[in-house]
Order: structure tokens, then sequence, then C-alpha cells
């Protein structure tokens, strides 16, 4: 880790929460069902653990693991290559299908990124994570205060973007 991410883990360390510190049931549920629940997490195959790269662990990949499973995403896009770990483990594990932006329930935002116009597309109670958001903070800001990112879930690892319209604009810091 660069000496500037860790700066911005220690800071992300400061102002982040556990369970205990979400005041939104949707968030709470997400949190403690989802992100915090590792007992109903469907063991992943060790070819996809095993090619992860740094600075995501495994854990993370656990994490995307029970997301798609408590979410029950079926339709997903995004810009990632054959070889990404999210594309081996819709694809392979899930039989998830492949989509345009405007249908998907997940859309996945690569590290590398420049572009907001897939959060433009985010249809209505439908997600989009960000991979490493700190990478990029002008993009991560541009993100956040996106028209459709109502309900921001940061992990720091993942930035998690809700369109729920029925929830206020809100912003959540998680330690996993």
């Amino acid at each position: 880790m660069s000496v500037l991410l860790q700066k911005s883990y220690w800071l992300f360390l400061l102002k982040s929460t556990n369970e205990h510190g979400v005041h939104s049931p949707f968030v709470y549920d997400l949190v403690t069902r989802c992100f915090y629940n590792k007992k109903e997490t469907n063991s992943l195959p060790k070819k996809i653990t095993k090619n992860t790269t740094k600075p995501l662990k495994t854990k993370h990949i656990n994490l995307l693991n029970r997301i798609i499973d408590y979410l029950k995403i079926t339709k997903i896009a995004g810009e990632f290559k054959i070889t990404h770990l999210l594309t081996q483990l819709t694809e392979t594990e899930k039989n998830i299908i492949t989509t345009q932006y405007a249908i998907a329930d997940l859309i996945f935002i690569p590290k590398n990124s420049q572009e907001t116009k897939q959060i433009d597309q985010l249809k209505p109670n439908a997600l989009a994570i960000i991979e490493l958001p700190y990478s990029n903070k002008d993009f991560w800001k541009s993100i956040k205060s996106h028209k459709n990112a109502h309900v921001v879930v940061d992990t720091y690892y993942f930035g998690f973007i809700f369109n729920r319209k029925q929830q206020a604009k809100e912003e959540f810091y998680i330690r996993l």
C-alpha cells in the first residue's frame, strides 16, 4: 500500500463505524445480514480466491459473493476483463448474465475508470460497486455526489452506491 493510501486508510478508520453507528434500517440490515454474516457464505473455489489481486483479499471476494446472494443479483453490467475475479465469480459460480447498464441489478466500475456515465443508467433499487474508490479520490467524490447516489456505503476497498429514491441521500463508512 502506498503512503498516500495508508494515510487515506487511517482517515477512513477514524470516521468509519460498524453496525452500531448505522441509523438507516436498509443499511443496518445490509451490514448485519450481509457484510458481517459470514455463516451463510457459500465457499468459493480456490481458483477464484487464489487469483485475487492486491490489495484485494479473499475476505473482499467473499463480501462480493455475499452481496450478490443477499441482493439476489441476476443481471450485471460493467467494464471488466474475462480474467477479473467478478467475472469468474458471476459466470462460473452464479450463472448471472451480463447485460446493458440500464437493466442491470449490479453495475461494477473498476478502479481505473474515469467516467460516471454508468451511474446515469443505474435503475431504481440497483447497486453500483466501485472497486478501490480511494485510488482516485476525485472520481470517487464525483460518484458520491451524483444524483442517483442516494445511499453510499464506503468500505474503503469497495464503494457501494444504491439508487434508492425512497431514502434520503446519506453516506456511511463501514469497517469490514
